[in-house]
């Protein structure tokens, strides 16, 4: 495998891995620490069932189905289809529900280690995936800011916190079936990561509304001036894809959005991915 950094980004590319075929063990631990260290991973050159995509997944982690039901993909409930090429993408909350700053699963108690995408149809332009190093983030904090966030939790809740005035402003909980199934849940502000250790400002997006011990005002306050400070333009990686893109990213140590995209009118502007979110550590490196 030929791995080396993308040009402009904290995340880098990957050529010569065949996942239809099958990756020993060596080769994945040589991946995951290529993910590790820079954050976003783009395998090129995929093509692969949902079969061969979904065993992929699970050498990650325990795939995640995910709360938003309707979103699941018929048969593979632990795949999302995402993008503005289906009967549910006129709904432009499901199309663009993920146009916000946000991290996998952070509203659970037991979060998202990873997530992927692979590109099955890709727009000439547009439909970029927008990624945020958040270790960078925290390392580029002042020493009296990094003492102030540590040892503080923070409150996730699906559909809660302050938006940013560029993110795309919607609930995409649909029934109070789905609210129950995520109470807030409480996490690290800082966390270290659980297989290098790096500590890293986690999930300032969607769902972070409060700070355990703090005032509701300064809590807000507090987060809002981390998310500035984290969406810094140096912290940022926009990713557009190719066919064939498979991205992997770790959500301990990044927040992503989507960019808005209208629905589809031809195959130029198609935009279709097969997402995968998984939690727990990767099989090959127990």
């Amino acid at each position: 495998m030929d791995i080396r950094r993308l040009e402009g980004s904290f995340g880098a590319q990957v050529r010569g891995a065949d996942i239809a075929s099958g990756l020993d063990d060596d080769a994945l631990v040589e991946l995951s620490a290529a993910l590790y260290r820079h954050r976003v991973l783009c395998i090129r050159d995929q093509h692969l069932s949902k079969e061969q995509y979904l065993a992929f997944g699970r050498r990650w982690g325990a795939p995640i189905p995910h709360v938003l039901d309707h979103m699941r993909m018929p048969g593979f409930p632990e795949l999302l289809v995402v993008g503005n090429t289906e009967e549910k993408d006129k709904d432009v909350k499901i199309r663009n529900g993920a146009a916000l700053w946000h991290t996998d699963q952070s509203y659970e108690k037991v979060p998202a280690s990873a997530t992927m995408l692979l590109s099955i149809k890709a727009p000439r332009e547009g439909g970029e995936t927008q990624f945020c190093d958040m270790a960078a983030a925290y390392a580029s904090l002042d020493d009296d800011v990094k003492q102030t966030v540590r040892g503080l939790d923070v409150g996730h809740k699906y559909g809660r916190g302050k938006l940013r005035d560029d993110d795309l402003a919607v609930n995409p909980i649909v029934n109070d079936k789905q609210d129950a199934r995520v109470p807030v849940t409480y996490h690290p502000l800082v966390m270290c990561h659980p297989v290098i250790g790096t500590p890293a400002l986690y999930a300032l997006g969607h769902g972070a509304h409060a700070v355990k011990g703090m005032r509701e005002e300064d809590a807000g306050a507090l987060l809002d001036s981390l998310k500035t400070h984290a969406l810094s333009e140096q912290h940022i990686y926009r990713h557009r894809y190719e066919v064939g893109d498979l991205v992997i990213w770790d959500t301990l140590q990044t927040m992503h959005r989507a960019t808005p995209i209208d629905l589809v009118r031809s195959e130029d502007n198609a935009r279709l991915l097969w997402r995968i979110s998984v939690r727990g550590r990767p099989d090959f490196l127990r």
